[in-house]
């Protein structure tokens, strides 16, 4: 019998001036803007949820780390590749959102991020859902985590492609087989579509749950 999958808590864009209340500003300095909000939203969906430690953390991300490649790529040109930048290195890859919110809580289970385009995050989600269901885990935070950068959006703009407003965001998500006290909704399914010459669509089912 499959499990059935619980959504116990949504958080989105955690703005700036809540930041304080869930991570050290000394601590995390060397952060950028995106490594910064998408941290803070997954430690306030896990409070939010009563879950500290979740069975698995997985993140979706369309672009990546962009702010942190392109400090790495501008202090490469500036020092004529003369430089050592592990740190920068090190956070403008495309898995540093997941793995640093598990070094920050500690969490030491699975971790995995998907890069699929504009259906990241469905990936990510159909991943843990799909294990929730099997029994594989009991609870997972699933996050959804990128930023346009001032110079990605003039880039954009100059070769006229439209700026996507859904690539600027941090949201994360914990599912969990235990129904808890309130839960949000129950997750039914996760479709993804892939069809040659179009892009993917997906689409995220869910029910609402009677007291």
């Amino acid at each position: 019998m499959e499990n059935r999958v619980y959504v116990l808590a949504v958080v989105r864009d955690v703005p700036e001036e809540e930041y304080r209340d869930y991570i050290s500003p000394l601590k995390t300095r060397r952060y950028g803007k995106l490594l910064k909000r998408a941290l803070v939203t997954a430690l306030k969906c896990l409070r939010d949820s009563g879950i500290s430690h979740p069975d698995a953390i997985i993140n979706g991300t369309a672009l990546g780390s962009i702010e942190e490649t392109e400090n790495i790529l501008d202090g490469l040109v500036r020092e004529d590749e003369d430089m050592s930048m592990p740190t920068q290195f090190m956070l403008c890859t495309h898995n540093s959102v997941a793995s640093l919110i598990g070094i920050y809580t500690r969490n030491h289970g699975y971790n995995s991020t998907y890069s699929q385009g504009r259906v990241s995050f469905e990936s990510a989600l159909l991943d843990a859902f799909i294990q929730l269901r099997l029994g594989r885990i009991k609870s997972a935070l699933v996050t959804a985590n990128d930023a346009i950068t001032p110079l990605l959006r003039r880039k954009m703009e100059e070769v006229g492609m439209a700026v996507d407003g859904t690539l600027d965001r941090s949201v994360a998500v914990m599912l969990s087989t235990e129904r808890g006290e309130s839960p949000l909704c129950e997750l039914v399914n996760v479709r993804i579509s892939h069809r040659k010459g179009a892009e993917d669509t997906a689409k995220i089912e869910t029910v609402r749950l009677c007291d």
